[in-house]
């Protein structure tokens, strides 16, 4: 940041819009980067008492003092001539979100832009310190976006030193043990990493190996706290899915393509996958078992809940939970009907393209990234699926997950019933794996299902093959309801996609 920060004011560059989620520790950086430049610093605030000077020195305020209105700071800053300075606004975003449209902000316009010229003549210039990336369309013409990173892992080894130092009494620890514990605070704020330390010390009574834990345990409460990002507690394994050979050999041989061997022999690492294929054909379970498979966590993220009501929400929310990710890595990322998610992004807008922007921000997310999340997206219906998902780059491959074979019915039937303590040797027959031709592992759970409760409550007695039978029989699967729409599905996945079986 200090140096993206450096180039812009050496550049005269007046006008920077400075995101961090960490106001005081992006101050006291701003301050450092001015000292080096020969700038002072002020300092205003919301509800505050006017300017208050951060930087060495004593210098008169702007305004003397007199500016506990942001458009009365403002102008301060175009007649302070004492020296070459900067301003440090906080709170601004809050504001222009509350005067949006109303006269008051066209007046705040007009300011910031005159501001900008006077500003190119006095060598002064103004950092707004705000928690969203997102300028105002209003303003992108005049203000420049640096995005203060989150702390290094240098950084954090320092925080995480001294504030055991200062907290813990005679604190001992070695640097393999920092090393570590900076490690699991990758993507926490200062702030988040002197929270988690300190409930760490008190729930352990002191410094423990545990701290580690902790630490990770902190980075799993913030996903919680999101509306879009969701924790999922991984139990399931290749052994529990069914069929489906052809993608568990190529997700067995992604299990050691994020080590240190596959980085030096050039390997690039990988990006993620696309299923596609009718409803209950198990690409969820797949989900969860290529979490277990790549010994990453799985992190749900439901698309759908990125929409907001407020101008520039929704695209901050994606960009809040896209950042998360990539710092919660390595992870997977389980994308549940991802044609739902961007349905229709393609014709006319009818939300001010907000749609647009926010499936153009994903893409980009998807080219761009080099942090070790692996996208796990499934898809049922390929004609509402944005052909751009399609493009190679975006997925390292696209598989078809077709209704199951009558090899892979037997196999499927035969995890439904050790699953549920039943011996399948003398359930499973000719007959029932033909009546289940066209159902899918969904369907066909539901059939065993049934086939048990009948039994339940016939005396509680033991489940019979003709219960399986009876229970095939009067199920109708989805592919007979919805001949059509299956079919052509089918087909594409046959035409254009990697077989998953």
């Amino acid at each position: 940041m200090e140096e993206e920060l450096e180039t812009r004011l050496r550049a005269r560059v007046p006008l920077i819009w400075l995101h961090s989620q960490e106001e005081d520790r992006s101050l006291t950086r701003v301050v450092a980067v001015a000292r080096k430049l020969d700038m002072a610093v002020f300092d205003w605030r919301a509800g505050g008492a006017g300017y208050a000077q951060v930087s060495p020195g004593k210098l008169r305020p702007p305004g003397d003092g007199q500016c506990t209105n942001i458009d009365r700071a403002l102008r301060a800053t175009a007649e302070y001539k004492q020296q070459a300075t900067l301003f440090a606004f906080r709170d601004f975003d809050s504001l222009f979100s509350r005067m949006h449209q109303s006269p008051d902000c066209v007046t705040l316009i007009r300011i910031l832009k005159d501001l900008r010229r006077e500003f190119k003549r006095n060598s002064n210039a103004i950092v707004f310190l705000t928690s969203t990336p997102v300028i105002p369309r209003e303003l992108t013409e005049c203000v420049s976006l640096v995005e203060a990173a989150m702390p290094g892992q240098g950084e954090r080894v320092g925080i995480i030193r001294a504030w055991l130092q200062t907290n813990v009494r005679d604190a001992v620890v070695d640097d393999e043990f920092l090393f570590r514990s900076a490690n699991a605070a990758a993507g926490m704020s200062s702030n988040e990493i002197q929270t988690a330390l300190a409930l760490s010390v008190i729930k352990r009574k002191g410094i423990s190996p545990e701290l580690v834990e902790d630490l990770v345990e902190r980075k799993v409460e913030v996903v919680r706290s999101t509306e879009v990002l969701e924790y999922v507690q991984v139990n399931e394994t290749l052994d529990n899915v069914g069929g489906l050979a052809g993608i568990k050999k190529y997700l067995l041989r992604r299990t050691d393509a994020y080590g240190r061997a596959a980085e030096a022999y050039g390997l690039t690492p990988p990006k993620g996958i696309l299923l596609i294929g009718p409803p209950g054909t198990g690409k969820s379970l797949l989900a969860k078992a290529a979490a277990s498979i790549l010994r990453f966590a799985l992190i749900r993220f439901d698309v759908g809940r990125i929409h907001g009501s407020l101008v520039g929400q929704s695209e901050e929310r994606l960009r809040q939970a896209l950042a998360l990710a990539d710092v919660q890595a390595p992870c997977v990322l389980w994308i549940d009907e991802l044609e739902k998610a961007f349905a229709g992004v393609g014709g006319a807008s009818r939300d001010g393209g907000v749609s647009q922007r926010v499936f153009g921000g994903f893409l980009t997310w998807m080219q761009e990234r080099t942090s070790r999340v692996f996208v796990f997206a499934t898809a049922n219906n390929i004609s509402q699926l944005p052909p751009e998902f399609l493009r190679k780059g975006r997925f390292d491959e696209i598989f078809a997950v077709d209704l199951p074979t009558a090899d892979e019915r037997r196999e499927i039937l035969n995890v439904l019933l050790r699953r549920r303590g039943r011996e399948s040797k003398k359930l499973i027959t000719s007959k029932l794996i033909e009546q289940l031709d066209r159902f899918s592992g969904a369907e066909m759970e539901a059939v065993v299902d049934e086939a048990l409760y009948e039994a339940f409550f016939d005396n509680q007695r033991a489940l019979k093959k003709g219960d399986l039978e009876a229970a095939a029989a009067a199920a109708v699967p989805v592919a007979d309801q919805m001949r059509d729409q299956i079919e052509q599905l089918r087909q594409w996945g046959r035409a254009n996609a990697r077989p998953a079986s």
